[in-house]
């Protein structure tokens, strides 16, 4: 390893902090931002700044710190928490902890690379798992297991991603990412599909549950949906705050694409399908339509379940009320318009026994 000494400069790109030093060439060691994330149990000083920049310049000063946390104010709503580490992320993986509101920096040291490019680790192509290249360039969140994201939406923010597609995630920080479909170009970007049924594969109608949400990754399946118990898993890690449901089905001519609302009652449907509540969520006022919506269920929201009471879902006890509520009558009006891909053959998409054909589609997400 290359000899690498503190100065006080520092620079700042994208979030990203470079500590600069003299050595054989260009030497540095690459600071990355975490967001939501914590470094816990090896603090060995805590100051207060006015943002993370300050922090930084106190951990450049102090020979021992090689990693810092900073919380959001607490009782001076000026100030944050700036916790100086002596350990890093890479060194203590398992005290590497999500928490909502507060960020981790710390360094991923790069090999030294001068200007010229006669670095001979540069030349044998050796770089940081976060890092690629003959210049060790940063590897975007979420293109590489060695450095996922926490989300589709921690991709699309830090990132500007706008390209859907697989994706890295690992929303509980084990290590253990897997890959995921992000839509980033609908409504914003940042959509994480957790349910995805495409008639036309083989055998489509017999479909793949999935029990734990790292079971998502099968969405290439075609024929994926999504238990209760995976979603409430799912949002104990994520805390995701919007829904949102799209199906299409030629036969019938119409396309089902609503948006849970950013209000309570929005609210009220995620927790519903996400297994936190069991009372079934109002309908009107809960979601927002899609430019392609042009469903009789969208338009008539006070007649969903049981004829005039406006509520989301049918899946009660009888219905196996804690496993199917994503895909078993999660909107129907009684009668002519379901959202159905259980009780029913064939499948239905704001209609009720129209046969499917190649490429209809249910889809949920969630960011």
């Amino acid at each position: 390893m290359a000899y690498f000494r503190k100065t006080n400069l520092f620079l700042a790109s994208f979030g990203i902090l470079l500590w600069t030093g003299e050595a054989a060439g260009f030497c540095a060691s690459v600071f990355e931002t975490q967001q939501d994330h914590t470094l816990l149990g090896h603090v060995m000083q805590t100051v207060y700044v006015t943002d993370e920049f300050e922090c930084h310049r106190k951990c450049i000063q102090n020979n021992t710190c090689k990693s810092f946390n900073v919380h959001p104010p607490r009782s001076n709503p000026i100030k944050k928490t700036c916790e100086m580490n002596n350990q890093t992320r890479q060194m203590k993986p398992k005290h590497y902890k999500k928490k909502i509101g507060s960020s981790y920096h710390g360094p991923v040291e790069v090999s030294c690379v001068n200007i010229m490019e006669t670095n001979n680790q540069q030349k044998e192509g050796r770089c940081q798992p976060e890092y690629s290249g003959r210049q060790c360039t940063a590897v975007k969140k979420g293109s590489s297991p060695d450095f996922p994201a926490v989300s589709c939406k921690d991709i699309w923010k830090y990132t500007n991603a706008q390209k859907s597609g697989d994706y890295w995630i690992d929303p509980k920080g084990t290590g253990h990412p897997f890959k995921a479909y992000c839509d980033m170009t609908t409504d914003g970007g940042g959509w994480l599909l957790v349910m995805n049924v495409i008639t036309g594969s083989p055998h489509y109608d017999q479909l793949s549950v999935v029990t734990s949400y790292r079971g998502i990754s099968d969405y290439h399946s075609n024929k994926m949906v999504i238990t209760t118990s995976a979603m409430k898993e799912l949002y104990g890690d994520l805390h995701f705050k919007q829904m949102r449901f799209h199906c299409r089905k030629h036969s019938v001519g119409r396309t089902f694409h609503v948006v849970t609302a950013a209000n309570s009652s929005g609210n009220a449907v995620v927790q519903y399908f996400s297994g936190l509540t069991d009372g079934f969520p109002d309908s009107c006022g809960s979601y927002v339509t899609m430019k392609d919506d042009d469903s009789e269920l969208s338009k008539r929201c006070s007649e969903w379940n049981h004829g005039k009471s406006g509520k989301w879902s049918r899946t009660d006890k009888h219905w196996n009320y804690s496993v199917e509520r994503l895909y078993n009558h999660a909107a129907w009006i009684p009668g002519p318009h379901h959202w159905d891909l259980k009780h029913r053959n064939p499948f239905e998409c704001d209609d009720m026994g129209y046969p499917p054909s190649s490429g209809d589609f249910w889809k949920v997400f969630v960011r």
